[in-house]
């Protein structure tokens, strides 16, 4: 959904940029800026990495670093005396040696340990032109042209471009253009040449590390409202296709990250036992319902949807990937829980946490883990955890820099829980279960083809450390299948060589440590990443709305439909527009409220009073008034109608009225007029709550009756007339008589 909200900022920002940020090209390395003059462009050449082999040197592979992909010139001149370089760092050796190797960035690799000569790419390189290359580059020996590896680590490598280029008509000297910092783990040395002596290998720790995995399967609420009974509605930002129908193809995104849990952990396999698959419900109830049939909506059209197959393919293979495995459900629509909380509407945190864990089994047939919690980039408040204590949460998943005081670098050894912090002491409050930050950040910040390799270097070393590992990847995990694969493959491996032993979620999860409690940490970046106040406010408004809506709607025998059909999906649909997809993304956030809350409104207007042709004729003084309800909704509706104060008129009071489901009803509302001629009265209708329903309604009255003053005022003159004429009357008989 968020490429269909923002096609056309994309569109303008890439149009802006142009070249110095090629938004469509995948695995797009730009250079750090040369120092040139002003009127040099900022980037003249870009890599574009492919392939690297092996991903992690072992004893059994290659003896060459091979390294694949292409070179583009960005600029507007040829570029000639192309050549490429590695340059490689010491192995990291500390923790904080690690961090900075992750958070380095090329120019602080220029003045490496060693660097190898500059490989040529020959001829010229003219402008807008790219070039396929490939280069081999020895592990160890004496040339120049190799990397000089002699002992196993996690070495920090850097891929440097380097160019001539005439910019601006005066020459220049050879620069460097582009460059790719990565990580390269070497578990073992393999022999320089064939029959040659195999190196040393990386030393394991006394102890196996335990290593748990939780693999995210989830993607952005891909869904537009719908009525009961509809087919569902998904976005689409091209013609013949939609997002998620992509993400589950061959190819795609979730088809990948499935395919590997298929590939490299089967069920029985030995690294089973270590993974857990986080899923988002919602995820699952929209492909089980797109396998049914759907419909994509597109620039204004609406069409009928082409990933039905794919979606009953892909809900299969995941039934028969999670068998006898730990599935941990997130919140419906993955949630953000903190948002949530700090908003008051913990009855949805309720409603998310019971909905996610029914719906995976339900679509899946397992027995999801309960109880553990995975908070938006694994930070919580205080608040939200109190919040989910209620909810009977008894682990959640923690980034130490979420706690304070942080846990030590170095706990004691054969301490087996000092990756699980107590969060209260002394209380019954969840326990939180710390992730490797190290491989946590590596594989978040990776993207495109190579997206996992600084996340395998970082395992490595982890590894090796035998400190405990929670591997987590990002929840929406941008990485191919291929890279997906490559990293399970890398944790079998560590596996194999007795580096690491599986640990189940559920048994990290019981463990309870000792010592006294450490306090949350809730930075300020995080809160202004949140769902914005203006969203969550919004949804609390439709929340009360459709409390009103649950009172006033009954069961109809007629229509067949419960209540509960038609106003439960709205109230999921309030967590759709609350989803941790959207933090950061405060325009997209909005977009999906105002979609729920427009659904919302057709459902209120669908009751509403009918205006009539003409004005209302009151032939008496009692005459009632008749107003007609009309009820669109699948389900009836109990009313309250209120109309405004007339002179001359008085109506009586009305008691909630029924309006059977599809129907129309008359409802007389005792009145009495008191003069005659034309007024108008403002009517609304509600629910018994107070919600408003359709549009106020404004009737014009006649009234052709007297009323009882005109009645009263007319008897009275009668009567007057009736006394002169008989005093007329006694006058003239007695004139009569006395003239007599």
């Amino acid at each position: 959904m968020r490429r269909w909200l923002h096609r056309g900022a994309v569109t303008v920002l890439a149009a802006a940029l142009g070249v110095l940020l090629p938004l469509a090209q995948p695995q797009t390395y730009a250079g750090t800026p040369p120092r040139a003059p002003a009127r040099v462009p900022t980037v003249l050449a870009r890599f574009e990495l492919s392939a690297l082999s092996p991903r992690v040197v072992t004893l059994t592979s290659a003896a060459v670093l091979r390294v694949s992909g292409r070179v583009v010139n960005l600029g507007e001149r040829p570029i000639t005396n192309l050549g490429i370089r590695l340059s490689r760092d010491e192995p990291v050796s500390s923790e904080a040696a690690a961090a900075r190797a992750l958070a380095r960035t090329s120019e602080e690799l220029t003045e490496a340990v060693h660097a190898t000569g500059s490989q040529p790419l020959p001829g010229e390189l003219a402008a807008g032109q790219s070039r396929a290359f490939q280069l081999d580059v020895p592990l160890r020996g004496a040339a120049a042209t190799a990397l000089q590896i002699t002992e196993p680590g996690v070495y920090p490598v850097l891929i440097s471009l380097t160019g001539t280029s005439d910019v601006g008509g005066g020459a220049r000297g050879r620069t460097r253009l582009a460059s790719i910092p990565l990580l390269v783990p070497v578990l073992g040395i393999p022999p320089a040449s064939s029959g040659g002596p195999f190196g040393p290998v990386l030393r394991r720790p006394p102890q196996p590390a335990p290593l748990t995995v939780l693999w995210p399967l989830a993607a952005a609420p891909e869904r537009l409202p719908s009525g009961p009974g509809e087919p569902i509605l998904v976005p689409s930002d091209r013609p013949g296709t939609d997002a998620l129908a992509a993400d589950i193809a061959p190819g795609g995104r979730l088809d990948g990250l499935l395919g590997a849990l298929e590939q490299v952990v089967p069920p029985g396999s030995p690294l089973g036992a270590a993974v857990c698959v986080a899923v988002d419900p919602l995820l699952l109830e929209t492909l089980d319902a797109m396998s049914h049939g759907y419909r994509v909506a597109q620039a204004g059209r609406i069409s009928e949807g082409t990933g039905a197959r794919n979606a009953r393919s892909w809900l299969d293979r995941l039934r028969g990937a999670v068998r006898g495995r730990c599935v941990l459900p997130l919140p419906y629509a993955d949630a953000d829980v903190v948002a949530l909380s700090r908003a008051g509407l913990t009855d949805l945190e309720a409603l998310a946490t019971s909905t996610g864990a029914d719906l995976v089994r339900e679509l899946l047939g397992v027995q999801p883990l309960i109880g553990v919690s995975w908070p938006a980039s694994e930070l919580l408040d205080e608040r939200t955890l109190a919040d989910l204590t209620t909810l009977q949460t008894h682990a959640v998943l923690l980034d130490p820099h979420g706690i304070t005081p942080p846990p030590a670098p170095r706990p004691p050894a054969g301490s087996v829980a000092r990756d699980v912090v107590s969060l209260v002491a002394g209380a019954p409050a969840p326990v939180g279960l710390l992730v490797d930050p190290l491989v946590t950040d590596a594989l978040a910040h990776g993207s495109g083809p190579l997206s996992a390799q600084d996340g395998l270097g970082a395992l490595v070393y982890r590894a090796a450390s035998g400190r405990p590992i929670l591997l987590v990847p990002p929840r929406r995990w941008l990485a191919s299948g291929t890279e997906a694969t490559t990293l399970l493959t890398t944790a079998q491996q560590l596996l194999d060589a007795g580096f690491v032993t599986p640990r189940e979620l559920s048994a990290l999860a019981a463990i309870q440590p000792e010592g006294t409690g450490v306090a949350l940490r809730y930075p300020p970046q995080a809160a202004a990443a949140e769902i914005p106040l203006q969203v969550t406010g919004e949804v609390q408004r439709d929340r009360d709305v459709l409390r009103d809506l649950q009172v006033a709607t009954v069961l109809d025998p007629a229509a067949g439909l419960r209540p509960a059909a038609l106003l439960d999906p709205l109230r999921l649909g309030l967590l759709r527009a609350v989803s941790t997809a959207w933090r950061g993304e405060p325009t997209a956030a909005m977009w999906v409220t105002a979609q729920e809350s427009g659904r919302l409104d057709e459902l209120r207007h669908s009751v509403r009073i009918v205006q009539p042709p003409g004005p209302y004729t009151l032939a008496a003084s009692d005459s009632p008034l008749v107003i007609t309800v009309s009820n669109g909704l699948p389900v009836g509706m109990q009313v309250a109608l209120r109309l405004s104060e007339a002179a001359g008129l008085r109506t009586g009071r009305m008691g909630l009225q029924l309006v059977p489901a599809r129907s129309t009803r008359q409802l007389v509302i005792p009145a009495k007029v008191s003069r005659g001629g034309q007024f108008s009265v403002d009517a609304w209708l509600s629910t018994p709550g107070g919600t408003p329903l359709g549009e106020p309604s404004t009737l014009q009255l006649r009234s052709t009756a007297f009323g009882t003053v005109t009645v009263a005022l007319t008897a009275g003159a009668g009567t007057a007339l009736i006394l002169l004429v008989v005093r007329g009357i006694v006058r003239r008989v007695r004139r009569t008589r006395k003239a007599g």
